[in-house]
Parts: C-alpha cells; structure tokens; sequence
C-alpha cells in the first residue's frame, strides 16, 4: 500500500477528524458516523487497493491506488449528488446494523487491509470502535449473505461516482 493511499484512508478511518462537524449524526446502537468497503485488487503480480467511504454527514470518497506519479486517484462527492447521498446513506445504515457480525477494534485501531486479491474488508467507524468484516468479494455479492446490502450499496456508489466524473467538464489550463 503506497504512502499517499495510506493517508487518505487513515483520514477516513478516524473518527476525530468528524467531531465538532455540525450535522453529524450516530446512528444504531454503536453510534456509526462513517462506512466504507476497501477491496484488493489484482495489478499483474501486485496489489493495489481502493476504498469507498462516506460519514454521516453526507461526505463520500473514493480513493485507489494507481501508477500515476503519486500513486493515488480518487473522487470525492455527496453534496448536490442525490442519488449518491442516498445510495452512500444506505450504505451506512446497513453497516450499523451489522456491526454485531463484525469484528470490533478500538477507535484508533488499524483497519486491516484485505488479505489479498479478490478479497474485501467491509467497515464501520463510531467514535469509540472500528468494526470491520473481511470475506472474499464473491461471498459479498451473494445475495444470501447479510452483508450482501452494504456491499451493493458500495458498488452502487462506486457507479455514481463514475457518473458523476463523466458529468463534470473537463478543467482547461
């Protein structure tokens, strides 16, 4: 995992940087304020991540890592996007209902990186506790699988942003 990717994903992965951030809301038992999935991902003989996120607050980012010279691409999103924020909130309010299935980690705690390619770690954050539950992603997109909502919804994200990305015009030097 490259340093830059690293970064970005430790952002996300703490819940301070969302306290005194009006709007914020917990929700479930284990107070969730933010969500997410990370994949691993084949790249010929390496591995490369990418991780989806959002908060409570309506803030969603997609982050991987790529070959460009600083290793990292993304977008961020949410705000003015309605399909995304709703497709990003059901996200989290599937992830706070799973937290109990999950293995639980203090806030602050290193969310392991999937174990390799093919795999995902789906994850939950509360100011408190980070949740996390690692399968392989063709367990995530069985249907019958309790996870299978948040996983869906974290793909359907993923397609939001991509379109998204092909509305935005293109910047000009």
């Amino acid at each position: 995992m490259n340093q830059a990717y690293r970064n970005m994903r430790a952002f996300w992965l703490d819940a301070r940087n969302l306290e005194n951030r009006k709007g914020m809301l917990e929700i479930g038992p284990e107070k969730i304020v933010g969500a997410g999935v990370e994949m691993a991902l084949a790249d010929g003989t390496a591995r490369k991540h990418l991780l989806i996120a959002t908060n409570s607050l309506g803030d969603s980012s997609l982050y991987f890592e790529n070959n460009s010279k600083s290793g990292l691409g993304g977008m961020i999103g949410g705000h003015g996007n309605e399909p995304l924020q709703t497709a990003a909130a059901h996200l989290l309010a599937h992830a706070s209902k799973l937290t109990d299935q999950m293995i639980k980690l203090p806030a602050g705690a290193n969310l392991p990186a999937p174990s390799a390619a093919g795999q995902v770690c789906l994850f939950a954050l509360s100011k408190e506790n980070l949740f996390y539950k690692e399968m392989a992603e063709t367990e995530a997109r069985n249907p019958a699988n309790p996870f299978y909502p948040m996983f869906a919804y974290s793909q359907q994200v993923i397609g939001l942003f991509k379109t998204q990305d092909e509305k935005t015009p293109p910047a000009h030097a």
